[in-house]
């Protein structure tokens, strides 16, 4: 991942209506994480990776509570997943348009 798409992931935008995301290096990764996360009880979605975000990998982890991401980045590290990154932005769309699982 470049320097640039670095950044968009680190992006920090304000607002109440959120969602967030994990990028994954690949929809295996993805996969992987979705069921551990779901196994511990999270509320969360694979769906497909913002265009804005220009990301590899096509699917991402996406959640709607902000007091997953702390736990999720606990997990990652207990389960020795590799994570790209963590972004957020306002929600643009119905939540549940693009909700595969």
């Amino acid at each position: 991942m470049n320097e640039n798409n670095n950044k968009k992931i680190e992006n920090t935008t304000v607002g109440k209506n959120m969602r967030y995301y994990v990028f994954l290096p690949s929809s295996q990764v993805a996969m992987q994480l979705y069921q551990v996360l779901t196994q511990k009880g999270l509320d969360v979605s694979i769906i497909p990776t913002p265009m804005e975000a220009d990301h590899c990998c096509g699917v991402c982890v996406s959640y709607i509570d902000a007091s997953y991401t702390d736990k999720i980045k606990e997990i990652v590290k207990e389960e020795g997943i590799a994570v790209d990154g963590y972004w957020k932005r306002e929600i643009q769309d119905d939540p549940n348009r693009f909700k595969f699982c």
